[in-house]
């Protein structure tokens, strides 16, 4: 499964690089103020008095970490009257500035950095959801027991939405269209997502195939929808039922085993082929036949039960624990299907809301 952290970033860089020149701006500015705890200083005393309520500490960014990049710049905004009186008072700063072929920001640059990070915030929101296992010690210690594979395919539905909303703000038009485009490469149809977020979705008893249809329907109109619904489902049962031929008592391996023991044996005895077998045998039988049929029913069955209320207590780990003797086969693909991350940190680093570096 692709980092869906991974490809938000390229998703937002393209976007990003169309605003290119007030992101530079203010990074600079930034980074020359942070690397000087006499600029550092100097800013404080200034921050103290036109912006007397702010109290975040300005933070650097990683130019190719597109959530550094937002938090970056969501700080650096709120300090705008800071810089401008830092701007006027330091002559050396914004002859620095100068000198690398930048100006000062002006009011439209921090007015489109205003729009950019209000624009930017729900894709944060998402990532920061997304990589929320790996925030801190404890949950990368307990991080398996944090689902997000259920959630993951609602969140890009809504990052699409966000997308095609944003193309009808001039303002914002050639950020949003560029990022499209990374988006389409890897989320723009169902044919190229991985079906098991789809599967995931449906698993999680308060959706099940109703929210995929209105999502579905959102995205494609009431036509397609059907079509890619089958498209969906068929998958599934596929997958179902690869898990029944493995997990199912099954009569294959006894018929086998039985008839190779016959073969063994048959050299020292001919048993009539019609003596009947005793009564407990046939019951025995009769019974994993049935499990076998049950079994099968298991995702019809699930499927058309009435979906769970969604409230803040609902744990969906829990649910499927506590109904696991209803659906066994289908309490294993489920726990196999929330088990995967749709994100991974490995060696990179994560930014939280503060500007906290958080080292993996």
């Amino acid at each position: 499964m692709r980092c869906v952290a991974h490809i938000l970033n390229l998703v937002v860089q393209d976007g990003i690089k169309k605003v290119d020149k007030p992101v530079e701006i203010i990074r600079w500015e930034v980074k020359c103020i942070r690397q000087s705890p006499s600029r550092i200083g100097k800013f404080t005393k200034f921050a103290k008095l036109v912006n007397p309520g702010t109290t975040k500490h300005l933070v650097r960014d990683v130019p190719t970490r597109w959530n550094s990049n937002y938090c970056m710049l969501n700080i650096s905004q709120d300090y705008e009257k800071t810089f401008e009186r830092y701007d006027l008072e330091e002559y050396e700063f914004r002859s620095d500035i100068e000198k690398v072929g930048l100006l000062i920001p002006s009011p439209s640059d921090w007015q489109h950095v205003r729009h950019l990070c209000h624009f930017l915030k729900p894709f944060y929101d998402v990532t920061e959801k997304i990589l929320k296992p790996f925030c801190d010690i404890a949950e990368r210690i307990f991080g398996t027991l944090y689902v997000t594979s259920n959630t993951c395919i609602e969140d890009i539905y809504s990052i699409r939405t966000l997308l095609d909303d944003a193309i009808s703000d001039a303002s914002l038009c050639d950020t949003a269209l560029a990022m499209r485009v990374k988006f389409d490469k890897y989320f723009g149809d169902v044919e190229k997502m991985n079906f098991l977020l789809y599967f995931a979705l449906i698993l999680d008893s308060r959706n099940k195939v109703k929210y995929l249809v209105i999502l579905l329907e959102d995205r494609y109109g009431n036509e397609k929808m059907e079509q890619k619904k089958k498209y969906i489902m068929d998958s599934m049962y596929e997958l179902y039922n690869d898990y029944i031929r493995i997990h199912s008592p099954s009569t294959t391996s006894s018929t086998t085993g039985s008839s190779n023991l016959s073969s063994i044996l048959g050299k020292r005895q001919n048993p009539d082929a019609t003596t009947q077998k005793p009564p407990l045998i046939n019951k025995l039988r009769e019974k994993m036949k049935t499990n076998i049929v049950e079994s099968i029913d298991e995702l019809e069955k699930y499927l058309k039960e009435s979906v769970e209320e969604d409230s803040s207590m609902f744990n969906i780990l829990e649910w499927w624990r506590v109904n696991s003797p209803r659906f066994p086969i289908l309490s294993l693909m489920a726990k196999d299907l929330f088990v995967i991350p749709v994100s991974t940190v490995a060696s990179e680093s994560v930014f939280s809301t503060s500007g906290r570096v958080l080292d993996p």
